[in-house]
């Protein structure tokens, strides 16, 4: 069976929007059987799409005028849950809608307030993403009424049983309705989950995608071999923002472009802020993102007009763009195939690559540890301090005053934009970018700064014209802020 069989062919729609222009091993598996209401035990190792394999057929199956629980997801770990929430909530906006009310999800996670979950329960979302013991907790209090549901979900199963959550995962089982709907994903298996299969999925469809899997990592492997890996180390007390920083400008070639990846959203905005404000042309990429932004996002990156994409793995699924030169990992992926997925969005189709991993010494073990048995060899990049005297024997700054800032919108790239592209300076003739609310100084290069203020006057930037005039003369340059 193919996902084409299924009766719904928003399922295609779905898989589409969320970022995948082919379903995975799992999906396609897994889909067609979930979509006719059939129960399974799905084997596919993390990170292999199957959290969209669950959710859309089984949230494509609920009924938003329902005003009752119809889906429960367990899950080991907040970490995970929340993840999966995000993903079930983005999913709920681009199913269609059959009355006035979208898909309600939730969460209910151990280590949070109970009485707001409580509160947000009792509203009965059409679905509930939890870890074992609060669900069982809200279970027997009758907070979270189980009556209504139709299908349920064990994610990362394994993971689940090792921690110590069969007893409560089976409590749950007592509670549930005698027909039911179930899917319990894991990456292996073992005696505790096998006990878990035979009360949850014991007539249900067995799905096997290791194999599929590992033979598609293995031409994944034989593609990464022509990508070239390095680990850059920080020094004791180095900020890793400002490591990144130092790393950009030193491998900077206009040619150059790439993904930034970081473990969390927060993480994103605080990397895209800061490039953003070090005239660095970046853009975050947040799973939060409606459609429109995302491909108008990722125009401008494919067409060179962005030089850097900041983003998650969950928020890049599906990104699919060619010579990509260069994968820094800002924040160190946590399994190997994580790592093999991210590094192999460079160099590709016979061309070279460049993966660069943030590490500090500590860090470096690990990430030399989750690439034991691959055929990658992880050498070292040196990454070189400024040095503001040595620069200040070859280029002098003048600060220039330019009389838009923070309240027109405007932002360090914007000007950037308007020196290099439009005015024909060079990175190196333009200094840091310092915007305030009305204004905003800019240092150039002494000799360009005449001719650079002359041409700013009356042009516009983002259609906004300006003024520019001499501020004052530095004695020693900043750091520059590009």
């Amino acid at each position: 069976m193919t996902i084409e069989t299924c009766n719904e062919s928003q399922i295609h729609s779905v898989l589409t929007e969320m970022g995948f222009s082919a379903s995975t091993p799992i999906q396609s598996a897994a889909i067609p059987v979930l979509s006719a209401g059939h129960s399974v035990l799905a084997l596919s190792p993390t990170g292999s799409g199957k959290t969209l394999a669950f959710l859309i057929p089984l949230m494509e199956r609920l009924d938003a005028e329902v005003c009752e629980t119809q889906l429960l997801i367990l899950a080991p770990t907040r970490e995970l849950g929340t993840q999966i929430a995000q993903v079930a909530t983005r999913v709920a906006t681009l199913l269609p809608k059959a009355g006035e009310r979208s898909i309600q999800v939730r969460t209910v996670f151990g280590g949070q307030k109970a009485e707001t979950q409580k509160a947000e329960i009792l509203k009965n979302p059409n679905v509930v993403v939890a870890t074992p013991g609060r669900a069982l907790e809200l279970i027997e209090q009758e907070i979270l009424k189980t009556s209504g549901l139709r299908a349920i979900v064990l994610d990362e199963a394994d993971v689940m049983v090792g921690m110590g959550f069969e007893a409560q995962v089976k409590s749950i089982c007592d509670h549930l309705p005698n027909k039911i709907q179930a899917a319990l994903f894991s990456a292996t298996e073992s005696e505790g989950q096998s006990r878990l299969q035979n009360r949850l999925v014991h007539r249900g469809q067995r799905i096997d995608v290791r194999p599929v899997v590992q033979a598609q990592q293995a031409s994944i492997d034989a593609e990464v071999a022509i990508v070239k890996h390095e680990k850059v180390i920080l020094k004791s007390g180095q900020d890793r923002l400002s490591a990144l920083g130092d790393l950009l400008r030193q491998i900077a070639r206009p040619e150059l472009s790439g993904i930034i990846f970081c473990q969390t959203r927060e993480s994103v905005q605080r990397v895209t802020e800061f490039l953003q404000e070090s005239g660095i042309s970046a853009v975050g990429l947040s799973g939060e993102l409606g459609q429109i932004e995302r491909s108008t996002m990722m125009r401008r990156f494919k067409s060179g007009g962005v030089q850097y994409l900041v983003a998650t793995n969950l928020a890049s699924r599906g990104i699919d763009v060619c010579d990509l030169s260069v994968v820094i990992n800002y924040e160190l992926p946590s399994t190997q195939q994580e790592y093999l997925h991210r590094s192999g969005r460079s160099g590709r189709a016979g061309k070279s690559g460049w993966t660069l991993n943030l590490c500090t010494p500590q860090s470096a073990n690990f990430l030399q540890d989750i690439l034991n048995g691959t055929e990658i060899k992880l050498t070292s990049f040196v990454l070189n301090s400024v040095d503001a005297a040595a620069q200040s024997t070859v280029r002098s700054f003048v600060k220039i005053h330019v009389n838009r800032g923070k309240s027109s919108k405007l932002r360090p790239g914007d000007f950037l934009g308007a020196l290099t592209k439009d005015i024909g300076l060079t990175r190196e003739d333009v200094g840091g970018i310092f915007i305030f609310d009305h204004f905003t100084h800019i240092e150039v290069s002494q000799s360009l700064a005449r001719t650079v203020m002359t041409k700013l006057m009356g042009r516009k930037i983002k259609n906004l014209p300006v003024k520019a005039t001499e501020a004052q003369v530095l004695t020693a340059p900043r750091g520059r802020g590009f």
